[in-house]
């Protein structure tokens, strides 16, 4: 497995990259329900995600490919210590207290016991394979192992109570297999040119440097779903994401569930309405503290005209941020996702870092069938 990394984190080194451009965003759609917050910040991010032509996107792929933070330069490093962490954590059989943060979440409440840490792979049937992301690097189908996965005692013990509704759902409790989707079909993988990822029971934790990657699945291509997060920024970000379908360049459709500054955004591209982002501003946050996300997008039939017309809610909270008519379609994405980082290494790539903790994200379908 060693070998194996090395020499994907090499691969990784030559292929060519994929940036991105920015875009000026707008929103034209009504909002109905008033944000009593926006942020500063949020503008400034915005505007960097703005200003960036197509043409000087293809000038400074280059430079955008070697400012990754030197992380191209140390690929065959990362890849190292990405194999490193997978093996230790199946051959240590060390005992540890847990995490020195204390801070209580839904899932890190529950009680530590030993956890199981028998297969490499994400899925206990599937062999394990070496995959190209967009000709710009290439992860592996293994289980994300956090690395400080042999400090931690954990029970992947999950509320299913609390997953009603919801087909994809990341609970980040098992530090052995960090991108395990609970119900088995979209695990989330870790690519050769980002660091490891740590983790304490209940969570994971981005330092501004890493992320997960979820190949794009049909589950993701609904007009309408839901999407909601748990999560604690402990750092501002300049465009933190955190749970995003963000296409690189534009004429492409996507979503972002992001952090600008201290605001959490909701920015939204369907190109047959608007060819920019459009951003949604939804309040600021405290740092080192939890808060939780939640954007449904769902059909509403007309009891007269029998028309079916698309609602937007988002909370932040529990507290309404925005209700309103929604035009946009964004269910023909075309890349894969991303979470705490920008998985297509766009131009601003370094500055889509999340820093924090996410406790879980959950996204579920919502079709028109039930109409």
């Amino acid at each position: 497995m060693k070998k194996l990394g090395v020499f994907a984190g090499v691969i990784s080194i030559l292929c060519l990259g994929i940036l991105g451009c920015n875009e000026e965003s707008s929103n034209p759609i009504r909002v109905q329900a008033e944000i009593q917050e926006s942020s500063s910040s949020a503008q400034k991010a915005k505007s960097s995600d703005d200003d960036e032509s197509s043409s000087s996107e293809k000038n400074s792929e280059i430079k955008g490919k070697s400012s990754h933070d030197g992380k191209s330069s140390s690929s065959v490093k990362a890849a190292e210590k990405q194999a490193e962490s997978s093996s230790s954590s199946l051959d240590k059989s060390e005992k540890s207290s847990s995490s020195n943060d204390k801070v209580e979440s839904s899932s890190s409440s529950k009680k530590q016991n030993s956890s199981s840490s028998k297969a490499l792979s994400s899925s206990s049937e599937a062999p394990v394979e070496t995959r190209s992301w967009y000709n710009q690097t290439s992860y592996q189908t293994a289980r994300v192992v956090a690395a400080n996965a042999s400090e931690l005692e954990c029970d992947d013990e999950t509320d299913e109570d609390a997953l009603a509704g919801y087909e994809v759902a990341y609970e980040f409790n098992a530090p052995n297999d960090l991108g395990h989707d609970y119900f088995g079909e979209h695990n989330a993988f870790i690519d050769y040119q980002v660091p490891s990822i740590s983790a304490e029971c209940g969570s994971a934790i981005f330092d501004g440097s890493n992320g997960l990657l979820i190949p794009l699945d049909e589950i993701f291509k609904s007009r309408g779903f839901v999407a909601e997060v748990r999560f604690m920024p402990t750092a501002s970000s300049e465009m933190g994401n955190i749970f995003v379908a963000e296409p690189p360049g534009s004429g492409k459709n996507g979503w972002q569930i992001r952090i600008d500054g201290t605001t959490i955004t909701f920015h939204m591209r369907d190109t047959s309405v608007h060819s920019t982002w459009e951003s949604l501003p939804l309040g600021k946050v405290a740092l080192n503290e939890w808060h939780v996300v939640r954007v449904k997008i769902f059909p509403r039939k007309d009891d007269i005209t029998g028309e079916v017309k698309y609602m937007l809610n988002a909370l932040l909270d529990g507290k309404p941020r925005i209700t309103t008519a929604f035009r946009a379609d964004m269910s023909n994405i075309e890349y894969g996702l991303g979470i705490g980082y920008d998985s297509m290494y766009q131009t601003l790539h370094k500055d889509r870092f999340f820093t924090g903790k996410i406790d879980y994200i959950r996204y579920g379908r919502i079709t028109e069938d039930d109409l």
